[in-house]
């Protein structure tokens, strides 16, 4: 029988960056739901009380957990008894739920991004938020920023750690997840990861209450999360080098790399792969149908190595 498990950021479970040698924060079985509460990306337990205040953090680290480059607060990992390499972890999105508070800003720090957009010299704009969870309304808080967006909330970081010995930074997204922040990655979703080590050693964090496409200033609609339910499964016949997702109402495939175009060509080499396996056809023919029915998005472009997902509807083909 399937167990559910519950997660809390604290000492034994929060930590920013991935590493095989990490030791878990909970071990469960194939088919097990985990229930997280977590902390915004930057660690923080609160959001501010007026413009330029900081926000109070979690500042304690635990030995083993420490990272001296920053990172996105990762509540985890898990150990999944059955998960071995070669095999793809299925995780399915029950619910998200976010916190009452979030913050995006712009501007304020050379990033190549805001050098691109000539806002690299201009001072940081901070627009705090209150997420109104009934209504899901996210209303800015300050100022003459008073404007409201919906909330459309998914989890930014959904990972497993590589092969590589080290601590590795939760800012790059790569084969097996990590900073994808794919907005399609909401509730109702399912996404499939390839297991890169032994027991899989799942983290997610750095909730997102509402993004764009591209996430193109830098930061989402950050926000702590005060429910995320993750079921997962281990298949063995799913074989995958790239993340995969099915969701409310198609497929989509993802593709990483610094260079968005080389990005857009992984993610549609992708979604050829799933065309040819979900109707029995050969790859040309796949590419034919791919120019009929498949949309290519820009997932993100902030986090060095770019992100681009092809989406196919349900009912594309018949």
């Amino acid at each position: 029988m399937s167990s559910i498990h519950y997660l809390k950021p604290e000492l034994d479970t929060l930590h920013g960056f991935f590493s095989k040698d990490l030791e878990p924060a909970l071990k469960i079985d194939s088919g097990d739901t985990v229930v997280y509460q977590t902390l915004d990306a930057g660690w923080c337990l609160e959001n501010r009380s007026a413009p330029g205040l900081p926000r109070r953090k979690f500042t304690e680290r635990k030995e083993g957990r420490e990272c001296k480059e920053f990172g996105h607060a990762l509540v985890g990992p898990i150990y999944i008894n059955q998960a071995k390499p070669g095999q793809t972890l299925e995780i399915v999105i029950n619910e998200i739920v976010p916190g009452t508070w979030g913050w995006t800003s712009a501007g304020g720090f050379p990033s190549y991004w805001n050098k691109k957009m000539e806002l690299a010299e201009e001072k940081e704009v901070t627009l705090d938020f209150e997420l109104d969870i009934e209504r899901m309304v996210g209303r800015s808080k300050f100022g003459n920023f008073d404007y409201s967006v919906p909330l459309n909330p998914f989890m930014g970081i959904m990972r497993m750690p590589p092969t590589e010995e080290g601590k590795h930074t939760t800012f790059i997204p790569r084969a097996f997840g990590g900073n994808m922040d794919c907005k399609e990655l909401q509730a109702g979703t399912t996404l499939y990861l390839p297991i890169p080590v032994e027991g899989g050693l799942f983290s997610t964090g750095d909730g997102h209450a509402a993004q764009g496409d591209g996430e193109v200033s830098g930061p989402a609609l950050e926000c702590p999360m005060d429910k995320v339910s993750l079921t997962f499964h281990v298949r063995d016949d799913m074989p995958l080098t790239m993340p995969r997702a099915k969701t409310k109402n198609g497929w989509l495939t993802m593709g990483f790399h610094e260079d968005l175009e080389e990005a857009m060509w992984i993610a549609l080499n992708g979604m050829l792969d799933l065309m040819m396996t979900t109707y029995n056809i050969s790859r040309v023919e796949a590419y034919a149908y791919a120019s009929l029915t498949v949309d290519l998005r820009i997932t993100q472009i902030v986090n060095f190595s770019k992100g681009v997902h092809a989406f196919l509807p349900f009912q594309a083909l018949r």
